[in-house]
């Protein structure tokens, strides 16, 4: 059963994070962790795509007027809030029946649903950093970037995805 109170605590945190600590940590050129894509990424595979882009449309105007993102953040959202049942059936190939009462990244052992998340947020950086830098003339430093900052923030949100595996999920 998904608990929408401790769902909502979870993603204020998030949030609080990623705007007051990860934005201000100045660590390198290449290597900057987004962890807010994990709001989006664990909320119910088994709502409807709709609910999904209104949440992603929001968190990314939510993002953009925090950090001065100038839609930076919303246009990387609201792909990843389409493609998500995709991602999952690729990643994990586990698909959503229309009858599910259960959510389904509870049925998921941990590496399945780290496998799902991590492809998610290369995926997020990928678009992010590229719409961020507009150009393929240093796009060695542009893999790097999306690279280590996806390691990085995979690592970053290991814990936090088994945190929310056992307390909100279950």
């Amino acid at each position: 059963m998904f608990k929408s109170v401790a769902y909502f605590w979870m993603a204020v945190a998030l949030l609080f994070v990623q705007i007051f600590i990860l934005d201000e940590i100045s660590m390198a050129l290449w290597l900057r962790p987004m962890i807010f894509p994990l709001v989006l990424l664990l909320l119910p595979i088994e709502w409807r795509t709709i609910w999904v882009v209104i949440v992603a449309l929001l968190l990314g105007i939510f993002m953009d007027i925090s950090l001065g993102g100038q839609g930076l953040y919303t246009s990387t959202l609201l792909p990843l809030a389409v493609m998500r049942r995709w991602i999952l059936y690729l990643t994990t190939r586990r698909s959503v029946e229309a009858g599910d009462q259960t959510s389904l990244l509870s049925r998921m052992p941990l590496r399945q649903v780290m496998i799902y998340v991590g492809a998610m947020l290369v995926l997020h950086h990928t678009m992010f950093f590229f719409l961020e830098s507009l150009s393929m003339i240093s796009v060695m430093q542009l893999i790097v970037t999306i690279l280590f900052s996806s390691l990085l923030s995979s690592l970053l949100v290991w814990p936090i995805v088994g945190l929310f595996l056992k307390r909100v999920v279950r």
